[in-house]
């Protein structure tokens, strides 16, 4: 067997494990991730697992995202690029409740600035109290609107300078936080 039949084969039986992943993962409700980068010889790597309970039987499961190289070091904003990335090819972006990683700097900046705002899953006061006046809500926004310029946001909205990235909630390994502390 030649080296580019064993190549062929290899990418084959790749691409058929990704596409039933994405099956098994689009059934899914909620996923959390973990992630960790490392450098060897001069190179930065990610990997990102993924993991579920079984609707049917409840019972865990894991899978590996993805297991690659980074172009240049890994920065918070390489590495928010590059979670971005693997959660869109596996189409999980909305489905992550949290990811976790170690207490690194880079991962701790990605996602404090291109994470959820609210870390500890408060709600918003109105939301909290459970009561709205709807007539002072209604009145607010109408002298609010006297003085607001209307854009068309749709043009912003379209172009992408690669600068936003929206990561899920964060949470770091308990190990790391005790070791750090």
């Amino acid at each position: 067997m030649s080296r580019g039949t064993v190549k062929n084969r290899v990418e084959k039986a790749a691409l058929v494990m990704k596409n039933n992943l994405k099956a098994a993962l689009g059934k899914i409700e909620f996923i959390a991730t973990t992630t960790d980068c490392w450098t060897s010889h001069r190179r930065s790597f990610i990997g990102v697992t993924a993991h579920w309970l079984e609707p049917q039987t409840l019972q865990r499961q894991c899978a590996a995202l993805a297991c690659k190289q980074l172009k240049g070091p890994h920065t918070f904003s390489v590495l928010a690029s590059a979670l971005n990335e693997i959660h869109t090819e596996f189409n999980i972006r909305e489905k992550i409740t949290r990811t976790t990683t170690d207490n690194g700097s880079n991962f701790v900046k990605a996602f404090r600035v291109y994470g959820h705002a609210d870390e500890n899953n408060n709600l918003a006061p109105a939301a909290e109290s459970g009561k709205v006046d709807n007539d002072e809500e209604e009145e607010d926004e109408e002298t609010e609107n006297a003085d607001v310029e209307f854009v068309e946001a749709g043009a912003i909205l379209d172009e992408d300078d690669c600068l936003e990235y929206q990561l899920p909630k964060h949470h770091r390994c308990a190990c790391h936080l005790c070791l750090t502390t």
